[in-house]
């Protein structure tokens, strides 16, 4: 298998300490051929400020031979400083990897993890286009699954997903790919997971690295996978989706005929994977009756169709 490379692009990535998942991403990039730029703010997963990653994450990467820049900033509020100092370092920018990460109250949550993660995306989305294979890679969590002690990092990795998604169908005709990954490894946040033999657990079976392989995979240029998250860690990479049953159709609008069919919408055979919101109700549709049916058909509005709600 020829060796992937990445010559003469560039890569930002967020979130980059000295040591977990950002720094394998930077390191696996720029062993083949790509210039990265790493960014820190300095804040740890108790929400507290700590130093910057952004220094020590530069020596490694050039002491791999790899080229790097570093630049400090937060996400949130300092998107554009961000990419333009991308930008001013290499001329252009590819690749875009929404890593950063800071634990605290909700708010703190949903703003580093999806906030951050769409701002950087925004600032960065022009110069992704126009490198005419654009790519962002958003890092949700298996913690969108539930995560009860953090329901502000779950509903924040959960809805990464959608806005990935989003983001393939608006990149789609410009030349931009969008992927999420749900990654397993041994973190400066899983190493903060207080349970016995955790730490040990996670050290042995999922280093970083497993993970960054497979996000290469997804950043290269040959790759045309888009809208799509998977789970990775340890050598194993599944495919992750929104999906629904079949479910079950009642011409009785009432409470009382939903006993009788609620095993049938609770069914879980034959499930349904919609990558959009007009392709979710299309397929919707399908399953009712033919005279809804027929009306969807003379208004159908195509799966990748942006659409704007009127003010």
């Amino acid at each position: 298998m020829d060796f992937l490379r990445f010559d003469g692009q560039v890569a930002l990535i967020t979130g980059v300490s000295t040591f977990g998942l950002g720094l394998a991403y930077a390191r696996t990039l720029a062993i083949r051929g790509c210039s990265v730029v790493v960014n820190d703010l300095g804040r740890d997963w108790t929400g507290a400020a700590s130093t910057p990653g952004t220094d020590e994450a530069v020596r490694l990467v050039t002491e791999d031979s790899g080229t790097a820049v570093g630049v400090t900033g937060d996400v949130v509020t300092e998107a554009d400083a961000i990419v333009q100092a991308a930008i001013d370092a290499f001329g252009r920018l590819d690749i875009v990897i929404n890593n950063a990460g800071a634990g605290g109250d909700f708010d703190t949550l949903v703003d580093v993890h999806l906030k951050g993660a769409n701002r950087i995306s925004e600032a960065a989305w022009p110069h992704l286009s126009a490198s005419g294979n654009g790519r962002i890679l958003n890092i949700s969590s298996n913690g969108s699954f539930g995560a009860p002690a953090m329901p502000g990092y779950a509903a924040a990795k959960g809805a990464i997903l959608s806005l990935t998604r989003t983001q393939a169908i608006l990149g789609k005709p410009i030349g931009v790919r969008s992927n999420a990954i749900l990654p397993a490894a041994w973190t400066q946040s899983t190493a903060g997971i207080e349970q016995p033999g955790f730490g040990d657990f996670m050290q042995k079976h999922f280093p970083p690295e497993a993970v960054a392989a497979f996000a290469a995979y997804l950043l290269h240029a040959d790759t045309e996978l888009t809208g799509e998250a998977f789970a990775v860690g340890g050598g194993l990479v599944s495919r992750v989706v929104q999906a629904e049953s079949p479910g079950a159709l009642s011409t009785d609008r009432t409470p009382e005929s939903w006993p009788a069919l609620i095993d049938q919408v609770m069914a879980s055979d034959d499930l349904i994977i919609s990558k959009s919101i007009w392709a979710q109700l299309d397929s919707f549709v399908q399953r009712m009756s033919l005279q809804t049916q027929a009306d969807w058909e003379t208004i159908r509005i195509a799966p990748d169709v942006a659409g704007k709600v009127q003010a």
